[in-house]
């Protein structure tokens, strides 16, 4: 599984950029849900939750697993070392996308916990359900605790998740073509309409505060007010710009992320001796982690496997050899990246913050990193 999700809902945000829980604000309350979140307890009933679920997926699908090993051979062993290379690279990506937008707005992390971060919010999807969203939650009460303003840490959990949802459209709109179920015409068509959406829906994000003078004036009819109360509700977390550059450069690594697990599945063909279909491989990637992404359960399992050998059939690839491809997949993206991921959340949890984030500091790395945000003060 990829290691940036669709975008979920962001918690209440104030026009001041702090955050409004409405019915737990009290600040004790807060206290011990985050210390009860942050247990041994708590983390051992979540890694043992996930092992049942996985042992519960195993035994389904024992007879494949063992199908599975026994075409396994020392010498496809590199294609294993692809996979799991490729499987590392992604996380740096990933965390490569939220350091650039944590940086560009004023607060720096240094590399090693950005991507330590980023193997425990990957954990944390493939271990509860309705992951993004907990993940997501959980990312920004760790940028919080490194002191980075709430606003900041909103906006790049956020815009890396929108970034990641138009990654993943565009990748599945070039499987599909690809794959032959879309000619050049219709392929340039879905990807115009695509990336027009995706800028329509950057523009009205910097248009904002246009966007809610014009509720005000028209704030009497029913149908506006929910979208006066969000607009309103989330204008700190907005005030961050990207320039084109920018948002190319966060683009860029949010769809190699993404095209690092096409490799993960591409070594398991290898690895189990089976001809890689090439024309489907992208198309049956992108099909099952939209799938994933839809279903509330943890890593989308059932959902991610189902989609990808669905899309590998309707693509006339074979129908055993993509069973078996996917479940070793699988192994690799869910369920060690479950087991690493939970280690590193014991492990972050244990931790105390560290040094705070630098705010504004080492003009050097911000002049050579790549183009900033405009943060209007």
């Amino acid at each position: 599984m990829s290691h940036t999700e669709p975008i979920s809902p962001p918690p209440d945000v104030s026009g001041g950029g702090g955050l409004t829980v409405s019915e737990d604000s009290h600040p004790k309350v807060q206290h011990r849900r985050l210390a009860f979140i942050r247990s041994p307890v708590f983390l051992a009933v979540l890694v043992v939750t996930a092992l049942v679920v996985l042992v519960t997926r195993l035994h389904s699908t024992e007879h494949d697993l063992v199908t599975a090993y026994r075409r396994f051979s020392w010498g496809r062993f590199p294609w294993l070392l692809l996979a799991l290379g490729a499987e590392a690279v992604s996380f740096v990506c990933y965390a490569m996308v939220q350091r650039f937008l944590l940086l560009a707005g004023g607060a720096r992390l240094t590399r090693r916990t950005m991507v330590a971060l980023a193997v425990a919010a990957t954990g944390l999807t493939n271990l509860v359900p309705g992951g993004t969203a907990p993940a997501s939650g959980w990312l920004v009460k760790q940028y919080r605790r490194r002191e980075i303003p709430m606003p900041l840490a909103l906006w790049a959990v956020l815009a890396g998740g929108f970034a990641a949802t138009v990654s993943i459209l565009l990748l599945l709109l070039v499987g599909a073509e690809v794959a032959g179920f879309l000619d050049p015409g219709e392929f340039v068509g879905c990807a115009g309409a695509l990336i027009g959406g995706a800028v329509g829906v950057v523009a009205a994000v910097h248009n904002l505060s246009a966007l809610t003078r014009w509720l005000e004036r028209h704030q009497a009819r029913r149908g506006l007010r929910f979208v006066r109360k969000v607009a309103e509700k989330t204008a700190g977390v907005v005030q961050f710009r990207t320039t084109v550059p920018g948002g190319v450069f966060v683009l860029g690594f949010s769809v190699a992320n993404w095209a690092m697990d096409v490799f993960v599945l591409i070594g398991a063909f290898g690895l189990l001796g089976l001809p890689v279909p090439w024309r489907a491989v992208l198309f049956a990637y992108a099909t099952a982690q939209v799938a994933g992404s839809l279903a509330p359960v943890p890593g989308g399992v059932g959902f991610v496997e189902g989609g990808m050998i669905g899309a590998f059939a309707l693509a006339g690839a074979g129908f055993s050899g993509a069973l078996l491809a996917t479940i070793v997949y699988r192994a690799i993206t869910c369920w060690l990246v479950a087991a690493i991921g939970s280690l590193m959340l014991a492990l972050l949890s244990r931790r105390s913050a560290g040094p705070p984030a630098q705010l504004e500091g080492d003009a050097a790395e911000l002049a050579n990193s790549p183009p900033r945000v405009v943060v209007p003060r």
